[in-house]
């Protein structure tokens, strides 16, 4: 039996890594150990962490990755980094996985991927090759770097992966596999999603999921008041799902506070899914309105730098941190109806809702030699 060692970090891990362990689940020659840390544990961000033992999936392992009352800096992010892979050392000890299955633009995961590639653990890495802005960009790369295996969503990422040197023999393009379980997603009735969120879905509403750009932290308050001054302006309801606990986050919740939008600190994937199906748009710079929302024919307003360069489905419009231009989005969504027929039209090109599976086939078949973890830069 091969043990999978998977680390998750907050909502945007976890969305992709749940329907993987699912599969893993389902198969008698392979287990997995699951690492909960980071904004999972929580409170003010909703403890996510009682979301995943809901969902029926065993944590093994608890790291309290931030400190208490911490300063969101980009220090602190260093700190917590730092902390959790001091840990995560310990813990590779001790369990002895057969793989590590790491994943994107992640702090835990980067530093899963550094820690295991030390310890010569077989190390996967989920949707590397992709480009955005951020320090998610540079942490995407160097974990292309430590890991020995890869799983784009798309052959553009799979092309750019070889491009930085690594084995096309171990390149395997698979698509998203968060569209494996939005696209499974149980039906959740709208009065039941009204308890959990607080807004009527059978109503025109935004969807808010904006983080801060670590990159542009000092202009994070600026940012946030143009989203909310735009969404007011609208005059349609919203609901605004937290952010992330990056650098700067501090200045996002306070501006929340200061308005009646209705916001919820965190959701069960299933109620995501439910609530992003039946969005008007989504509105923000999350992964979500570029990987995800073409897959449904829901509208994405994506505002600023933060998923700058990644492959846009044609439900996309970008615009800058400005509340005008971003006022001006979302009346394109609500009234123009070339838009609306190119929305109903698009298609994504991150995945099938199949992804799962395909990883899965490849951690238990792939052969663990000395040959995969022995990184030679290929010319």
């Amino acid at each position: 039996m091969r043990k999978i060692l998977i680390v998750t970090e907050r909502r945007a891990d976890y969305s992709r890594f749940k329907p993987i362990i699912d599969e893993i689940k389902k198969d008698p020659e392979l287990d997995y150990y699951l690492v909960a840390t980071g904004i999972h544990l929580l409170e003010e961000y909703g403890k996510s962490v009682d979301l995943i033992k809901r969902d029926k999936i065993k944590v093994s392992k608890v790291i309290p990755m931030f400190r208490r009352g911490a300063p969101d800096t980009g220090a602190e992010m260093v700190r917590a980094t730092g902390h959790f892979m001091v840990e995560i050392a310990t813990v590779l000890e001790k369990v002895k996985p057969d793989i590590v299955l790491s994943g994107f633009d992640i702090g835990a995961n980067f530093a899963t991927a550094v820690v295991a590639a030390h310890m010569n653990i077989p190390t996967g890495h989920v949707q590397g090759g992709e480009v955005s802005g951020s320090i998610d960009e540079s942490l995407r790369h160097a974990t292309t770097k430590f890991a020995h295996f890869h799983f784009p969503a798309t052959k553009e990422a799979a092309q750019r992966i070889v491009r930085l040197g690594e084995n096309p023999k171990y390149v395997f393009p698979v698509g998203c596999p968060s569209l494996d379980a939005l696209i499974s997603a149980r039906e959740i009735a709208p009065e039941a999603l009204k308890k959990e969120c607080g807004i009527d879905v059978r109503e025109k509403f935004i969807l808010i999921i904006q983080h801060t750009v670590t990159t542009e932290i000092n202009d994070v308050p600026e940012h946030i008041r143009a989203t909310l001054d735009a969404v007011k302006d609208a005059g349609i309801p919203a609901l605004l799902l937290y952010p992330n606990n990056d650098a700067g986050a501090g200045a996002i919740l306070t501006a929340i506070r200061g308005t009646n939008i209705h916001h919820v600190r965190t959701l069960s994937y299933g109620v995501f899914a439910n609530v992003l199906k039946r969005a008007t748009m989504l509105l923000g710079n999350s992964s979500t309105g570029i990987h995800e929302t073409a897959t449904f024919k829901i509208p994405t307003v994506n505002i600023g730098d933060r998923q700058k360069g990644r492959m846009r489905p044609k439900n996309v419009i970008d615009v800058p941190n400005n509340a005008l231009a971003i006022k001006k989005a979302i009346h394109t969504v609500l009234y123009d109806k070339a838009f609306a027929r190119r929305v109903r039209t698009c298609t994504n090109p991150y995945g099938d809702g199949k992804t799962a599976a395909r990883i899965v086939k490849i951690l238990k078949e792939i052969p663990l030699t000395k040959e995969l973890i022995k990184k030679n830069f290929v010319e």
